[in-house]
């Protein structure tokens, strides 16, 4: 009886830190950054990427929403009211200070943007938007 009530304790102090599993104010975008091109370094003291590696403490950048790559690559900011449209992916540091735009719906809630990074600009390999697949039909504008 007693670990029921600690674990029911614990289960509502999670949703209450969680949000009580309602909907989230904003729209989430996540996503990676890896390297493709044939590796950059930003000077001869730092090390190299190489192709197909993941690229950490890199600051990107949506509506004025920052986050810092971690070592797997992977980012992630809440934009609260977002109004949709043509949004710039502002990707710096590492050697890396690149843009790139594609367009998002207002209505979008979870967007998932992966980045890849060719040594001289940054693209959107994948664009996932509520679960549905955008890939293809995204139309990037490097800035």
């Amino acid at each position: 009886m007693r670990i029921q009530v600690i674990v029911g304790a614990l289960i509502s102090i999670f949703c209450v830190a969680c949000g009580g599993g309602g909907s989230s104010d904003g729209t989430v975008f996540q996503g990676t950054l890896t390297e493709q091109g044939t590796g950059h370094s930003a000077s001869a003291m730092v090390l190299r990427h190489s192709a197909g590696q993941r690229i950490g403490e890199v600051k990107v950048c949506i509506l004025g929403e920052c986050s810092i790559t971690d070592s797997e690559g992977q980012w992630g900011v809440n934009v609260a009211n977002f109004p949709g449209g043509d949004v710039a992916i502002v990707v710096e540091g590492h050697g890396i200070s690149s843009s790139v735009s594609t367009d998002i719906p207002a209505s979008a809630r979870d967007v998932e943007v992966d980045l890849d990074h060719n040594g001289t600009e940054v693209t959107i390999s994948k664009l996932v938007i509520d679960g549905e697949d955008h890939t293809g039909h995204s139309h990037d504008h490097n800035q």
